[in-house]
């Protein structure tokens, strides 16, 4: 089982993760013409599911070297190599951004940006959550994973009481925006298993309010503007990114987590 300290190690990476995603979102935002919605729109449309991808696949390497460092930590026997898990499709990513950006059709454009955030730390640290979760199904000697809140809402210290253990193959690991709890994985038998209730409310995947409309903007034809510095800025940032997740992709575990910046945890 997961230490205190090896949670907390745990978490000091990804509040780290979490902080780069917001600090480029807010930069790539800077550069946001807000008297054109639309073109606003479509340049945050294409950043977006970069960004995420980004950090993302941050998020689940280093989840998938720390799952191995614990397990060899707890004395478990036997090899396992955990796998990092995919991060959330482009389109899921961009439906969110659809019903963010309606608020820049409004007399009160920030709301996209707030919106934005817990979203894009939510899909960055699900990459993570999805990589432990989906180790413990996969490892053999695994009895399931238990969530560890960090000052949760009611919802989430619900999922977590008792110490509750997760081992039914369905069971996924239920966010929200601003959600920082993790998963973390079991391999004894010694804590309690998940009631009834606790599956139940976690098989509920908690859908991002994208899954209800898609907000004003979503039917809006594009609109040429005429090129600004900040429109070259932001096709320079979406360029940065695009290369630097191409590096990323093309290296080793341990060689990927350090070269996005984050200390591999454990080192």
């Amino acid at each position: 089982m997961a230490s205190r300290d090896d949670v907390a190690r745990l978490k000091a990476a990804n509040d780290d993760l979490v902080a780069l995603t917001v600090r480029d979102l807010e930069k790539f935002w800077s550069y946001v013409d807000l008297s054109q919605p639309v073109v606003a729109r479509n340049a945050l449309l294409q950043y977006v599911p970069l960004l995420v991808q980004r950090y993302g696949e941050m998020a689940a390497t280093v989840s998938a070297d720390w799952y191995e460092e614990v397990r060899a930590k707890s004395g478990v026997t036997g090899r396992f190599a955990a796998v990092p898990a995919k991060t959330i499709a482009a389109e899921a990513i961009e439906s969110e951004v659809r019903y963010a950006a309606g608020a820049l059709f409004t007399d009160a454009p920030a709301g996209t940006l707030e919106t934005l955030k817990g979203a894009t730390a939510r899909y960055v640290l699900n990459a993570g959550r999805d990589t432990i979760v989906g180790s413990t199904k996969s490892d053999p000697k695994a009895a399931g994973w238990y969530r560890v809140t960090s000052g949760g809402c009611d919802f989430c210290d619900m999922l977590a009481s008792r110490g509750a253990v997760y081992s039914q193959r369905s069971v996924d690991f239920a966010a929200h925006d601003h959600c920082r709890c993790s998963a973390a994985p079991s391999w004894s038998g010694g804590r309690p298993k998940a009631d009834a209730q606790q599956v139940e409310a976690s098989q509920r995947a908690v859908e991002p309010a994208s899954a209800a409309k898609a907000g004003p903007s979503s039917d809006a034809s594009p609109n040429p503007s005429t090129p600004t510095q900040s429109a070259a800025e932001m096709r320079a940032e979406t360029a940065r990114l695009r290369n630097e997740r191409e590096v990323l992709r093309s290296a080793t575990l341990y060689g990927r987590a350090r070269a996005s910046g984050i200390p591999v945890v454990g080192e």
